[in-house]
């Protein structure tokens, strides 16, 4: 790596604030320069981005008017309330909420 430098980490808790005494570790650190002429390594191809595997069910986007979403729960408050249902639009990707 042409512009790294080696910086050493060192451990600290945040309660206590004890300190690995030694550096426990030193590492090469990259420049932001050599970081953006890194090549960008794609983990997900375009094809597999657009599969998904939640389930669907037929109800009218309040956006577009479709009639398929995606739907799953989530529990956004406290546990004696019930889970609040999700949708997302097949076709424009809307996103709105159902309270239980």
């Amino acid at each position: 790596m042409k512009g790294a430098r080696e910086v050493t980490i060192t451990y600290v808790c945040d309660n206590c604030g004890y300190s690995s005494k030694p550096p426990t570790q030193t590492v090469k650190q990259s420049t932001e320069e050599e970081l953006a002429n890194t090549p960008q390594i794609k983990v997900v191809g375009d094809k597999e981005a657009k599969l998904n595997s939640l389930p669907t069910t037929k109800i009218e986007c309040p956006k577009c008017g479709h009639a398929e979403a995606f739907w799953w729960f989530l529990q956004t408050r406290s546990g004696d309330e019930p889970p609040t249902q999700f949708y997302r639009c097949v076709k424009c990707s809307h996103t709105w909420r159902s309270y239980s």
